[in-house]
């Protein structure tokens, strides 16, 4: 019997300087690990959460089995984050408009580039597409542009879902991991609101869809994944393949590891960072007949 109800709100209230002492442990045992929907659908995983006690109790409170169902006419915007890719855009974007126009879906496609120099930021460019796109669309994908789509389910789910299960990469098959959430995310616009997107800070590479996907978690989601979900992985272009990271990305990935530990721990509320906070320009705008881009900057 869970005794704690973690209130948002007391995020950084209530002595916040010894949350960053505080053990943490592994869940080591998600409670929904053998729910299955229509034999293809599974819970994403929280059983590799290392969570300070309190935070713990609170996620397992709301971690009841909910529905996954799915609605065959509202209007899907597909957000794809976007900086010097243009060769996997190209092999995006045909695969994509076939899968979708195969699936009867009413959609868009949404490419947001992002023109600043720098360090890559995914999560501000995914909160750029969705709210640009929110007076006219009912859910989202949020895809990433090297991620094709060879066997996924588009059409609007009743909960938060991963497409993304079995990689194809070089001729070799593998797996994405139970907790992993990201690649090609499908969402109704009311949940990603509700959980105020993703945080604006997370710099270069990694950690931003940890955040997301707790911040769904805590928002009183159930992430599912689609176990029949086949994308190929497109490899990386050559002039972004680097043997040795700089300076700079080293330290922002340490940034993104020490900012979501903070999150895991109580001590960064998302609803101060996020689609609330959001500022940016765009800067220039084309239509395409099957999608448009945005270039912007902040």
């Amino acid at each position: 019997m869970v005794d704690y109800v973690f209130d948002p709100a007391d995020l950084t209230r209530d002595q916040p300087w010894l949350r960053r002492w505080w053990p943490s442990k592994r869940l080591g045992v998600d409670p929904q690990q053998d729910l299955r929907v229509d034999g293809r659908y599974a819970p994403v995983s929280i059983a590799n959460w290392k969570l300070i006690a309190p935070v713990a109790r609170s996620l397992l409170a709301q971690r009841v089995p909910r529905p996954l169902t799915f609605a065959a006419d509202p209007s899907l915007t597909v957000v794809v984050p976007y900086r010097d890719r243009e060769q996997h855009l190209t092999q995006l974007l045909p695969s994509l408009t076939a899968t979708l126009r195969g699936q009867q879906i009413p959609h868009r496609i949404v490419i947001v580039e992002q023109t600043n120099t720098g360090l890559f930021n995914r999560g501000r460019l995914l909160n750029i597409g969705v709210l640009h796109a929110a007076p006219t669309t009912d859910y989202y994908c949020l895809h990433d542009v090297d991620a094709i789509p060879l066997q996924a389910n588009y059409h609007c789910p009743s909960q938060p879902l991963r497409l993304v299960n079995r990689i194809v990469e070089s001729g070799h098959e593998s797996r994405r991991s139970d907790y992993y959430f990201s690649g090609a995310v499908s969402i109704r616009k009311e949940q990603i609101f509700a959980a105020n997107g993703f945080s604006n800070e997370y710099w270069g590479w990694g950690k931003e869809d940890d955040d997301f996907f707790f911040r769904l978690l805590m928002a009183g989601f159930l992430c599912y994944l689609d176990l029949q979900g086949e994308f190929e992985d497109l490899p990386n272009p050559g002039h972004q393949q680097v043997k040795r990271r700089s300076f700079r990305v080293n330290r922002s990935m340490r940034l993104n590891r020490r900012r979501r530990s903070r999150l895991l721990r109580g001590l960064e509320n998302p609803a101060q960072d996020g689609l609330n906070s959001l500022t940016y320009e765009i800067v220039d705008r084309v239509e395409r007949t099957d999608h448009e881009k945005i270039r912007v900057r902040w």
